[in-house]
């Protein structure tokens, strides 16, 4: 049987392994992405790092038996410690380190309430940026993350699909507001919708809403969303990370602002559960649908071909390049 997805490898991008909200001084998380074991953890003045999650020295996973010290993390299997390089410092037996006992940490971006790493196939220096938002007045993150049986190129594609609103969502006198535009690593569009609230089917009430959606590989979708009737602002991510060609974990993060007063923390949570609620629709779609290579797209569907075009830059150019972390020296 053949692969479900014939993409070339995984795509290069910034990827969401945690939300900051996930992750107190001295906590630690155990990952798996990009088909690799991974933790991630905060040392105790607050830094963020990322590495492979097997001690070099004899094997022991560093998510079941790491635990931080400070600033290093500990294996107690042997009491090896590892500072913010990856160089291990201190052993339980006294005499000096072995030099080759040395941690691989992957980049981190840690902003928006978003812990990110770099991804590339061919362990490449990111070579783009995700840019820090304004975070003044904004509440905290309301998120939920999803196990999905599918890539990030397919859920990403939902932002430019413009046909399945009405379809799937229920959706109504959908108009692309501005048409899509891509610099880079960049994409950007808007759209309105008009949609029953507090669900589609009550098509009696109905209220304009804008979406302006901003892509920034296939790992990173920002959504600000506003229906003016009800002065109403949203900050919406669609945050899909692979756990290996096949699966993905799919955040849905989003916020409001503080300018709404008292009923910010209300109107975040029953628009998170929105959202929430349009995802578990689109569920079946992503588990079951087989990739189609060559649309037979029709008017309507939206800038669809636009947006294959775009996403063939993330991809290796060798299929067979062997996936792994850039080694950085950290800050």
């Amino acid at each position: 049987m053949g692969k479900r997805f014939p993409f070339p490898g995984l795509p290069t991008g910034w990827y969401t392994v945690a939300l900051s909200t996930e992750l107190k001084p001295g906590g630690i998380l155990t990952r798996r992405y990009f088909d690799q074991e991974l933790v991630v953890y905060r040392t105790a003045s607050g830094k963020v790092r990322i590495s492979s999650a097997f001690c070099p020295h004899m094997g022991a996973h560093l998510g079941r038996i790491g635990q931080v010290e400070g600033e290093v993390l500990r294996c107690r299997f042997h009491g090896f410690q590892y500072d913010d390089t990856g160089r291990c410092v201190a052993t339980s037996y006294g005499g000096p380190p072995p030099p080759r006992a040395r941690l691989r940490f992957w980049e981190v971006r840690e902003q928006n309430g978003l812990v990110m790493t770099w991804y590339d196939a061919e362990g490449r220096a990111p070579f783009w940026e995700v840019p820090a938002l304004e975070s003044e007045g904004w509440n905290r993150l309301r998120w939920k993350r999803y196990t999905i049986a599918t890539h990030p190129q397919e859920t990403t594609e939902n932002s430019v699909d413009f046909g399945h609103f009405t379809q799937i969502h229920g959706f109504t006198d959908g108009s692309i507001t501005k048409p899509i535009k891509t610099r880079g690593e960049l994409l950007t569009t808007s759209y309105r919708a008009y949609r029953g609230l507090p669900s589609p089917k009550l098509t009696w009430i109905k209220l304009p809403v804008d979406y302006d959606v901003t892509v920034r590989g296939l790992g990173y979708s920002q959504v600000d969303v506003d229906i003016p009737t009800i002065r109403l602002g949203f900050r919406l991510f669609v945050l899909p990370v692979p756990i290996d060609d096949e699966n993905i974990h799919l955040v849905i993060a989003g916020s409001t602002h503080r300018r709404m007063g008292p009923l910010a923390p209300l109107a975040r949570r029953i628009a998170h559960k929105i959202v929430c609620s349009e995802v578990d629709e689109d569920l079946d779609v992503w588990t079951y649908k087989t990739y189609v290579d060559t649309p037979a797209l029709a008017k309507g569907d939206g800038p669809v071909a636009e947006y294959r075009r775009y996403v063939r830059q993330f991809y290796p150019p060798d299929p067979e390049a062997a996936p792994g972390p850039r080694r950085v020296d950290a800050a």
